[in-house]
């Protein structure tokens, strides 16, 4: 908004469906996503204690919501799969040998770096939000049902953590 006449330069609205997610670590889930959110974040508080009452002060720790998405599987379950392979890597290996060679497979990292790219309207990137040092939380499951019809597209949710994210207006 400008000072003079209080009203915004911009009165176009954000469209949910217009956003790219991109991991440098499993690929296949990036093209498949069809949600995600842009995780809050909150800032802790102080107290400080008086006689009469504890007045609230601003705190100097910034707590990150976790990252969610939705994608869909695709039939060879192989963006599942490269999740899967990640949590295991991290998690369950059967030695120390068996997570060297899995973390071998995955490019020998730990965490992956996300960015989350905001569209205009006309499709051209506005926004982008880079996510540090992520790592997966949970992997859905994927339900098969006999009952639905051969139409219905598998979803899974997943959840990661994150070191921090910054923003880039473009």
């Amino acid at each position: 908004m400008t000072v003079i006449s209080r009203q915004p330069t911009n009165t176009n609205y954000l469209q949910a469906s217009k956003f790219l997610l991109s991991f440098s670590r499993i690929t296949e889930v990036q093209y498949f996503c069809q949600q995600v959110n842009l995780p809050g974040v909150s800032l802790g508080q102080g107290l400080y204690n008086t006689p009469l009452a504890d007045l609230p002060l601003a705190g100097n720790k910034l707590t990150f919501n976790p990252l969610n998405i939705n994608f869909t599987v695709n039939e060879t379950i192989s963006d599942w799969i490269q999740l899967y392979k990640w949590f295991r890597a991290l998690g369950s290996p059967k030695s120390f040998d068996d997570r060297k060679q899995m973390l071998t497979q995955q490019g020998g990292k730990y965490y992956s770096d996300a960015t989350l790219t905001i569209l205009s309207a006309l499709n051209n990137p506005i926004f982008r939000i880079h996510f540090r040092n992520v790592f997966p939380l949970t992997l859905g499951s994927v339900d098969f049902d006999t009952k639905l019809s051969a139409d219905h597209i598998m979803t899974v949710r997943a959840s990661f953590r994150y070191q921090s994210y910054n923003y880039e207006i473009i």
